[in-house]
C-alpha cells in the first residue's frame, strides 16, 4: 500500500467534511434568512392585529362611557318622572280636600234659611 493513500483519504475526508459545513452554514443560511423573514413577517401582522384589538377596545371604551351616560340620564328622567307623579299626587289630595270643604259649606249655606229677624226691612 502506498503510504500517501492514508494523506490523501484524510485530505477527502476534510474536504467533504469542509463542504459539508460550508452546505450547512451557506445552505441553510438561505433558509434561516427566510425564516428570520417569516417571524418578522408574522411580529408585523401581530403589531397590526395589537392595533387593531387597541382600536377596537377604544371603541368599546367609548360605547360603554357613552352607555353609562345615557343610563345616567334615564335614571334622572325616572327620578325626575317620580317626582313629579308624587307632587301631582300631593296637589290632587289638597284640591280634593278644597273640593270636598268648599261642597260642604255649599250644603251648609244652600240649607240656611235666615230668621225673619235677621232680615232687615231693606232686604225685604
Amino acid at each position: 500500500m502506498n503510504t500517501n493513500a492514508p494523506k490523501i483519504l484524510l485530505f477527502v475526508i476534510i474536504g467533504v467534511l469542509v463542504i459539508n459545513l460550508g452546505f450547512n452554514l451557506f445552505g441553510s443560511n438561505a433558509g434561516l434568512k427566510q425564516a428570520v423573514r417569516n417571524l418578522e413577517l408574522a411580529r408585523k401582522t401581530l403589531d397590526s392585529a395589537m392595533v387593531q384589538l387597541q382600536d377596537a377596545s377604544n371603541g368599546l371604551d367609548s360605547i360603554q362611557a357613552n352607555l353609562d351616560r345615557q343610563k345616567a340620564l334615564i335614571n334622572d328622567i325616572r327620578y325626575r318622572t317620580e317626582l313629579m307623579d308624587l307632587e301631582k299626587r300631593v296637589r290632587d289630595e289638597h284640591s280634593k280636600v278644597k273640593i270636598d270643604s268648599i261642597k260642604d259649606r255649599i250644603k251648609t249655606l244652600s240649607s240656611y234659611q235666615p230668621t225673619d229677624d235677621i232680615i232687615t226691612e231693606d232686604l225685604k
